[in-house]
């Protein structure tokens, strides 16, 4: 297997709270790896040590392929901006590391190219302020997309997406995978995260339950050690189709 990236004994403590708990990982390149668990489990804190904006109390993270200009991409929760970008101006940040300040014709054309696989090709000359959420998410995405990373990094990509655009979004991190890329992210939903994983990472109070391929840890006594919820899976042998339910046992 080849690595996109490993976690490597990674503690982060604040004060004398222990928020993620010796860490250990080996994401395999070009997969789509859910980081999945309940609230306050420590998805965003370790994507965050994994970008390498949080700093970790020990331990360490490894990029596979750490080659410049541009080894990663760091998708964060959209936000208001302080400044009036356009929504392209704000794209071609993603593509500073290769244009300095500066771009040129390949940087504009990467950055329209981005924004049409994101579904908003018409969207250019808008203000990013001026965006609902959901949009504002995609325009995010077409940023790291023309990043040209290979190692791509969301703290929940689909918190603010209607269902439409949570299937095409869907439908393009596969592309994205297909075209040798990793994506990384945080996800809360149980209900797609079979149909959008290759490998599942389940963490709990801030220690790593699982991971590995979705087929293999996608069961109810996994969801059950992570969430304290039952869940029962149901599948069409004839389709294929298949849908999930959850019980709180406590309810």
């Amino acid at each position: 297997m080849t690595s996109a990236l490993k976690v490597v004994l990674l503690v982060l403590k604040v004060q004398d709270k222990i928020l993620l708990d010796h860490i250990n990982l080996d994401l395999r390149r070009g997969g789509i790896h859910l980081i999945l668990g309940p609230n306050g489990a420590g998805k965003t804190l370790l994507l965050r040590c994994m970008a390498g904006v949080l700093q970790p109390s020990s331990g360490h993270v490894v990029l596979g392929d750490p080659r410049p200009p541009m080894p990663l991409s760091w998708t964060p929760l959209s936000h208001t901006l302080p400044f009036a970008f356009t929504v392209e101006e704000l794209v071609l940040m993603g593509r500073y590391p290769w244009h300095q300040g500066f771009p040129g014709k390949s940087d504009h054309i990467a950055a329209r190219h981005a924004l049409d696989r994101v579904g908003m090709p018409h969207f250019a000359d808008r203000i990013y302020n001026s965006l609902s959420r959901g949009e504002q998410t995609r325009v995010d995405m077409a940023r790291a997309i023309a990043s040209d990373s290979q190692l791509m990094l969301f703290d929940e990509p689909f918190a603010n997406l209607d269902i439409d655009a949570s299937l095409q979004m869907t439908a393009l991190f596969a592309e994205l995978a297909r075209e040798g890329r990793t994506l990384v992210l945080s996800h809360h939903d149980l209900y797609s995260a079979r149909d959008l994983a290759t490998d599942l990472v389940f963490l709990r109070r801030g220690k790593l339950v699982a991971a590995g391929p979705c087929p293999a840890l996608f069961t109810p006594d996994m969801i059950r050690q992570t969430y304290d919820v039952e869940a029962r899976v149901h599948e069409d042998a004839s389709t294929g189709a298949w849908f999930i339910r959850f019980q709180n046992p406590s309810l």
